[in-house]
C-alpha cells in the first residue's frame, strides 16, 4: 500500500484540529472527479467506506484512501514538505 511518512502524518492531523469536520467525517487522498482542484490529486473530507484504507495515527484514522486507489500507489510516498517554494503534500508515484 501506500506509504504516508510521519510529516504527512502531523499535517494531516493539524489540518484535521483546524478543519470543521461533521460526526464520522475523516480527510481523504481524493483524485478527479472527487478532488475538483488543481493538481491531479487533493484532500478531502469524506466519510469512511467498506473498502477504505485507513491510516491510523494512535488508532485515530487520520487519511482515508479508496483500497483501488492505494492499490495503484502501492509503491508511491504521501509525504507532507517544506521548500522555498512553498509547503505542501506530495505524492511520487514510482
Amino acid at each position: 500500500m501506500v506509504t504516508v511518512t510521519d510529516a504527512a502524518i502531523e499535517e494531516l492531523i493539524r489540518v484535521a484540529s483546524v478543519t470543521r469536520l461533521g460526526p464520522q467525517q475523516y480527510l481523504r487522498l481524493a483524485t478527479p472527479p472527487l478532488w475538483q482542484g488543481a493538481g491531479d490529486f487533493g484532500i478531502v473530507t469524506d466519510g469512511e467506506r467498506t473498502n477504505d484504507y485507513v491510516v491510523r495515527h494512535e488508532d485515530r484514522p487520520v487519511l482515508l484512501i479508496d483500497e483501488a486507489l492505494a492499490e495503484q500507489l502501492s509503491k508511491s510516498v504521501f509525504d507532507f514538505k517544506e521548500s522555498p517554494q512553498g509547503r505542501g503534500f506530495t505524492l511520487d508515484v514510482y
